[in-house]
């Protein structure tokens, strides 16, 4: 594209004075060569190269003849059209008319398959006009007429270019098509080719041909992204309701589509990237869209069964994970990047609430036995536990996140049926060491979710200062514990809640209890329970 820059720079002052009429005779040029051939096209291109060769002709001492030139360019003299009736033209009008019959007569003619033969043909344009301005260089130049032969070369070119463009339908060609006109068409491989340094073509080339078509071809390219990745990503998401072909991986397909047509114009333009990437995401929005609807039914639906199978949630939340990731990496307008993330999010919380439910409702039904008969069998809990989270582990990317709600919640759970239950009643229920039971299921939980997801906060921590609160003799050493909770778990604020009914569950009086609020009030990171008179006293009381 510099190349292009310096071009246009360069024509500036060269085309000046011929520009207007060009530009006020280029449609008829166009039209007229479909229509008439024989007087119309021919008598504007003669206007319309008029003043490329003029002062070239002035300079040349060599005679034309008609003949000669005919010879030369390898086409018949008379062929029935206008440029036959020497009468009707001038001298100057045969030789343009000839030169224009030339390349008719040697442009490679339009593939019947344009997406299948692209390539080939664009191959056949650069050889042909490499070819024939070699061939024609030195000749033409001191016949004044090389001007006149480039002009009609460009031109020849961008209308079998504008053919091209409405008949290309893949995305692929579409970007073949805009990178050989912006990289090899004004570059040393054609037209700055080194056999063609000394008669310059660039210095003939009408540049707002070139710009026009490019403008065009931007359109259509996009037209064509925009079509391809709505195709695909319909057939990725025909392919999730299909349950046949069904994968576990859905954003790495959804990525991969996104991310080759970005690449595909990056290496056109930045600016062209840019455009395309912003097209992609557009399609990604309306695919996000009706992926989360059409998941938040599924899972709705899985959730109300007895026993779940719950490997759908985990699939969601990793690609949700990985496609939030990928988009964040990219750089696209706010307004789009935020409402795509909202999307994503929203499908996120939700997995995410809707699993904690089903964690949630198997617990409970566990914990309400434990804590209310004999059954002391905490493991057939954990043993349930692990295979609801047994497919956990092909989903490493969302799985701390899943085990850490799990995690948190269960043991909120057990904290929260354990202080529902008076000390006495637990010492009849189990052993005469509570604390030590508790011990010992808070160990199994913390085995159980760190195999799940090593490195997952120790959650059952909470569980541990059961037995040491339930050990302090002296209403001194209660303070000293639950100031050092507070230190340790004061960003906890579910079990912080919890707290003051696990004071009461000990023995403690209200008067104490408060006292021991008091006290947390001086320490740092203290947090009162916004429009409560005690946070204390409004869990248990």
């Amino acid at each position: 594209m510099n190349k292009f820059k310096a071009f246009v720079v360069k024509k500036k002052a060269f085309r000046r004075e011929s520009t207007q009429p060009l530009i006020e005779n280029n449609n008829d040029i166009q039209d007229g060569f479909e229509q008439a051939p024989c007087t119309k096209y021919e008598k504007a291109l003669v206007q319309n190269t008029l003043d490329i060769h003029k002062e070239q002709r002035l300079q040349s001492e060599e005679q034309i003849t008609p003949e000669k030139l005919a010879g030369l360019l390898q086409v018949p003299l008379e062929d029935g059209s206008c440029c036959s009736t020497h009468r009707q033209l001038n001298a100057e009008q045969q030789h343009l008319c000839l030169v224009q019959r030339s390349v008719d007569q040697h442009f490679p003619k339009l593939p019947p398959d344009v997406d299948q033969n692209l390539h080939q043909y664009l191959e056949n344009v650069q050889k042909m006009v490499i070819t024939e301005f070699v061939r024609l260089g030195s000749p033409l130049t001191r016949m004044g007429l090389m001007g006149s032969l480039i002009d009609c070369y460009h031109r020849e070119t961008f209308t079998r270019l504008d053919d091209l463009l409405q008949n290309v339908r893949s995305s692929k060609n579409s970007f073949g098509l805009m990178k050989w006109v912006l990289h090899t068409y004004l570059s040393p491989e054609m037209l700055c080719h080194p056999q063609l340094q000394e008669m310059d073509p660039i210095k003939n080339v009408d540049l707002l041909l070139f710009t026009e078509w490019v403008r065009k071809a931007k359109d259509k390219l996009l037209e064509n992204v925009e079509n391809e990745v709505k195709v695909f990503l319909e057939k990725i998401l025909q392919n999730e309701r299909d349950k046949e072909t069904v994968k576990d991986d859905l954003y790495v397909d959804t990525i991969q589509c996104i991310d080759a047509m970005i690449e595909a114009g990056r290496q056109i333009s930045q600016k062209l990237s840019g455009r395309v990437q912003d097209v992609c995401f557009q399609e990604l929005l309306n695919f996000l869209t009706q992926y989360t609807n059409e998941q938040t039914e599924i899972l709705e639906k899985k959730a109300k069964v007895d026993k779940p199978e719950i490997k759908d949630f985990f699939k969601t939340l990793n690609n949700c994970k990985e496609i939030k990731q990928y988009i964040q990496r990219k750089k696209f307008k706010t307004s789009l990047l935020n409402e795509t993330l909202a999307v994503l999010e929203n499908m996120e919380t939700f997995t995410v609430k809707v699993l904690k439910e089903i964690t949630a409702d198997m617990t409970e039904r566990y914990l309400k036995k434990y804590f209310k008969s004999e059954n002391k069998d905490f493991l057939l809990l954990i043993l349930d536990l692990n295979h609801l989270f047994s497919e956990l582990q092909g989903f490493q990317g969302v799985q701390m996140r899943v085990v850490h709600e799990a995690y948190k919640l269960i043991t909120y759970l057990y904290l929260k049926h354990f202080i529902q239950r008076s000390k006495n009643k637990l010492l009849r229920c189990w052993s005469p060491d509570v604390g030590q039971t508790v011990n010992q299921d808070a160990e199994m939980l913390q085995e159980t979710f760190s195999k799940l997801a090593p490195g997952v906060e120790q959650w059952h921590l909470m569980l541990l200062s059961v037995k040491e609160l339930d050990e302090c003799e002296s209403f001194d050493a209660v303070k000293l514990t639950v100031a050092r909770m507070h230190h340790e778990y004061h960003t906890w604020s579910e079990f912080m809640e919890i707290l003051p009914a696990l004071l009461r569950w000990k023995g403690l009086s209200k008067r104490k209890i408060m006292e021991v609020e008091d006290i947390l009030k001086e320490l740092p990171n203290y947090q009162p329970r916004a429009g409560s008179v005690s946070w204390f006293l409004c869990f248990y009381w």
